[in-house]
C-alpha cells in the first residue's frame, strides 16, 4: 500500500500545492486559528448526531489505519447489512474514511455529512474522491451529501430526526471521480519535489483558511494603508490596482473610479488628518433623555438544544445596557443566562423592564439587535407588542459614525473597536479572555457543554459580563465624542500616521 495520501491531503493540494507540501514536510509551521478549531468541533458534533439517527450502526474505531481497513472489510464481506460509521477504504495508496455507509437493496449508500446548511461546490470534489476510492470495494447504489437543514425545529427529547437534508450527488460526481487519479498523481509529484514557489492570494482563504498563511507572509514588507482596506472594494477594482502596482491607499490616483465612501477614505488618509463632520452632533443633540445603550450577545449552535429553536439560530443569552438619565449620569443594567435552560423568556422580560417605555435605544449595527428582538417577538407572542415597540425606538450609531467621522488609523473600518483607539477614551479590550463577538459565542458554547467544570463556567460568565458591559460603555463614549469638541477629543493612533504619509509624499 502506498502511504502518504488521504482525502483531506488531496483536498489541501487542490487548494494549494504549497499547503500540502508544508503540511507534510514542515508541520511545525502550522497555526490553526480558534475559528478553525471551532469548525472542527462543530463537525464532530454534527457527525455524532448523524450516527445517532442509525442506532444499529457500527463505528469502525481506532487510529491504526491497517486495523480499520481490516475491520471494514470484515463487515462488508460479512454482509451483515448494518450501517457503518467511519468505514475505511484504500485505493492506490489513498485512504478515506466515510461518514455513513448505509446498506441498500443491493449495495450501499455513501453519505458524506457536513455541518453547512447547503451544498457547496467544493463538496463535490470531497465526495468524488471517496467515490473513486470505494468503487472497487463496494457497490454504490447512491452517493449523497447530508447537510444541516436550518428549517428544522428541535422538538426536544433528543429527537433529531429531520436535522439533515440528503442531497443526491451521484450524477454530479460521476465524471469528476474519473479525474481523481490526475489529482493523486499531482499531489504525489508535489510531495516528491521541493517546496513549491507560490505567492499568497485568493487560495489562502478559499475555500478554507490556510494554517500556513502567517509563514507565507513572514518577511514581506508591510503596507501602512493597504488598498484592500478600502471599504467595499470590488475584486475587479482590486485587481486593476494590483496590475498598476498600487498597494497603498495613498498611491491610488484621484481619477480612479471609487465610491463616495472610498474616495473619502483615500482623501483623509492622504491628508493624515481625522475628519469629523457636524451631522452626528446635529442628530444626537436632538434626541431626548433617558438614553439607553444596548448590546446583545448570542449563541449559535449547529445542533439546537432548546425545544423550538433551529440550527444556527442566534439565540440571545446576554444583554448589557447603560442608561443615561441626563447628560453624563450613567447607570448599568445587565442580564446573563444561567446556561441551564432556554434563556429567551427571561432575556426578553428583563430587557423590557430595563429599557422602560420611552427614550432612544442606541445600538451599533441595528440589523443584529433588531433582528433578534423581532425573532423574540415571534417566539414569545405574549410579549410581541412590547418587543416590537422596543425595536421601533432603536437608533443605530453605526451609520451616524460612518457618515460623520473617519480617522486614517481606522483602516477603512467603522467597527467600534476600530474607532475607539482614535478617540479620547480609557476603554481597552487588551488582555480580556472574551474580547469580541466570536470569542463570546465560543465562551457560551463552552458554558453550555455539560462537561465544562463549574469553576470554569463561572469564570467564563464573569468574562462575558465584563466584555458586554465594556461594549455598551464604548457606545456611550463614542456618542459623547461625536457631539463633543473634536480638537480636544481625538488622539493619535499608537503608530503615528503623519510621518509615514510625509515619507510617501
Amino acid at each position: 500500500m502506498k502511504p502518504g495520501l488521504s482525502k483531506s491531503r488531496i483536498i489541501n493540494w487542490r487548494q494549494c500545492p504549497k499547503r500540502l507540501w508544508l503540511e507534510t514536510h514542515r508541520p511545525d509551521l502550522l497555526e490553526v486559528s480558534a475559528q478553525t478549531e471551532r469548525a472542527y468541533q462543530v463537525g464532530h458534533e454534527i457527525g455524532s448526531v448523524a450516527r445517532q439517527l442509525f442506532p444499529s450502526g457500527i463505528l469502525i474505531e481506532g487510529s491504526d489505519m491497517r486495523d480499520a481497513l481490516r475491520r471494514t472489510k470484515e463487515q462488508v464481506f460479512a454482509n451483515r447489512r448494518v450501517p457503518l460509521f467511519e468505514a475505511t477504504f484504500e485505493r492506490d495508496g489513498v485512504l478515506v474514511k466515510t461518514d455513513l455507509l448505509l446498506p441498500d437493496s443491493d449495495g450501499y449508500r455513501l453519505v458524506e455529512v457536513k455541518a453547512a446548511t447547503s451544498v457547496k461546490d467544493y463538496y463535490l470534489e470531497d465526495v468524488a474522491i471517496q467515490r473513486w476510492v470505494l468503487v472497487d470495494s463496494v457497490r454504490l447504489t447512491s452517493v449523497e451529501l447530508a447537510h444541516v437543514d436550518n428549517t428544522f425545529t428541535y422538538p426536544g427529547g433528543g429527537n433529531y430526526q429531520g436535522l439533515f437534508r440528503h442531497v443526491p450527488l451521484h450524477s454530479e460526481t460521476e465524471a469528476l471521480s474519473r479525474v481523481v487519479p490526475t489529482w493523486v498523481d499531482g499531489a504525489r509529484k508535489t510531495l516528491a519535489g521541493g517546496k513549491p514557489s507560490i505567492e499568497t492570494g485568493d487560495q489562502c482563504a478559499n475555500p478554507f483558511e490556510c494554517p500556513f498563511l502567517a509563514y507565507c507572509n513572514a518577511g514581506k514588507s508591510r503596507v501602512d494603508f493597504p488598498v484592500e482596506s478600502l471599504p467595499y472594494l470590488s475584486q475587479n477594482k482590486y485587481q486593476l490596482l494590483q496590475a498598476q502596482g498600487i498597494m497603498d491607499i495613498r498611491q491610488v490616483p484621484p481619477d480612479f473610479p471609487l465610491s463616495e465612501t472610498q474616495e473619502r477614505v483615500r482623501r483623509v488618509t492622504i491628508d493624515a488628518k481625522p475628519e469629523l463632520l457636524p451631522g452626528a452632533a446635529c442628530i444626537l443633540s436632538d434626541l431626548p433623555y433617558p438614553r439607553y445603550y444596548l448590546d446583545f450577545e448570542t449563541v449559535s449552535m449547529a445542533v439546537p438544544i432548546w425545544p423550538g429553536t433551529h440550527p444556527y439560530q442566534k439565540v440571545p443569552v446576554q444583554w448589557s445596557c447603560h442608561v443615561e438619565r441626563e447628560p453624563g449620569r450613567l447607570e448599568h443594567r445587565s442580564f446573563l443566562a444561567d446556561g441551564l435552560r432556554d434563556p429567551r423568556a427571561a432575556f426578553a422580560a428583563s430587557l423590557l423592564e430595563a429599557v422602560e417605555s420611552d427614550g432612544p435605544i442606541f445600538v451599533y449595527n441595528q440589523a443584529f439587535e433588531v433582528g433578534r428582538i423581532r425573532e423574540l417577538a415571534d417566539d414569545l407572542p405574549h410579549l410581541a407588542p412590547n418587543l416590537t415597540a422596543i425595536a421601533e425606538r432603536v437608533v443605530d450609531l453605526l451609520p451616524i459614525a460612518r457618515e460623520s467621522y473617519y480617522h486614517p488609523a481606522m483602516q477603512g473600518s467603522w467597527s467600534i473597536k476600530s474607532i475607539l483607539p482614535t478617540i479620547k477614551t480609557d476603554i481597552s479590550y487588551d488582555g480580556m479572555e472574551v474580547a469580541d463577538g466570536g470569542a463570546a459565542d465560543e465562551a457560551w458554547q463552552e458554558i453550555l457543554n455539560p462537561r465544562t467544570p463549574t469553576g470554569r463556567r463561572d469564570c467564563l460568565r464573569k468574562s462575558l459580563a465584563e466584555y458586554c458591559a465594556l461594549d455598551t460603555m464604548a457606545m456611550v463614549q463614542l456618542a459623547w465624542f461625536l457631539v463633543g469638541n473634536f480638537a480636544e477629543s481625538t488622539k493619535s493612533p499608537e503608530t503615528s500616521v503623519t510621518p509615514a504619509i510625509k515619507q510617501a509624499n
